[in-house]
């Protein structure tokens, strides 16, 4: 990542480009490299654009959730913040499945979105306080029972949105093998990335460790 965050914001809303736009452009840190009002046009400007971090409106023209997944069928190196009202958890619940690394509220202080902005450049995972207990009114997956009290603590630390450096850091470990118990938490979750591991850990977590007799 260059020393400033190049964004690329993509809202179908003229008025929300503005003013963002007008707000990141005052963020010495953060450098808008382009605005797109269409899915098609923000995968063609990331073919033309070095982008760090696209901000992601879903209900733009050519889908937002259809751009999210042709990013990831191109592994287009870039992360992804979704911009939303969020009045649908269904539509959160995809983002997530779609790898999305994080979500920023319409309805909160702009100012949330560019440390939002900062985070997902950063390589955290950024959830809202109503993402994670929507997530966590959800059901469905079996519980990881069989997760050990290691595994339990790197997934922990995934869901706070530490990346693999700050966990190895925390728990006094290589990075080698925070990568080798996410190998193995994934594959007991039934999961294929740290977003999905982060959305099961706060849709099952309490329920589970309680089974476990854990608190």
């Amino acid at each position: 990542m260059s020393e400033r965050i190049r964004v690329l914001l993509a809202d179908d809303h003229a008025l929300v480009l503005e003013g963002l736009r007008a707000l990141l452009d005052q963020t010495p840190d953060i450098q808008v490299v382009a605005t797109v009002q269409s899915g098609d046009e923000l995968l063609a400007a990331l073919e033309t654009h070095e982008v760090d971090v696209v901000v992601l409106d879903l209900e733009m023209p050519y889908h937002g959730f259809t751009a999210l997944a042709e990013i990831r069928r191109r592994q287009i190196p870039v992360r992804v913040l979704v911009l939303t009202a969020f009045g649908d958890g269904e539509s959160l619940h995809t983002a997530i499945e779609l790898g999305a690394e994080g979500f920023a509220l319409k309805t909160e202080s702009p100012r949330q979105t560019v440390e939002a902005i900062r985070q997902v450049a950063s390589g955290h995972l950024v959830y809202p306080r109503a993402a994670q207990r929507w997530l966590a009114m959800r059901r469905g997956k079996p519980p990881g029972h069989d997760l050990s009290p290691r595994e339990w603590e790197v997934l922990e630390h995934v869901a706070r949105g530490l990346t693999n450096a700050e966990i190895a850091a925390a728990l006094t470990v290589s990075e080698n093998t925070v990568r080798f118990h996410l190998k193995n938490i994934f594959e007991k979750l039934h999961v294929s990335n740290r977003t999905e591991a982060a959305a099961w850990y706060f849709q099952h977590a309490q329920t589970a460790r309680h089974r476990e007799g854990r608190f």
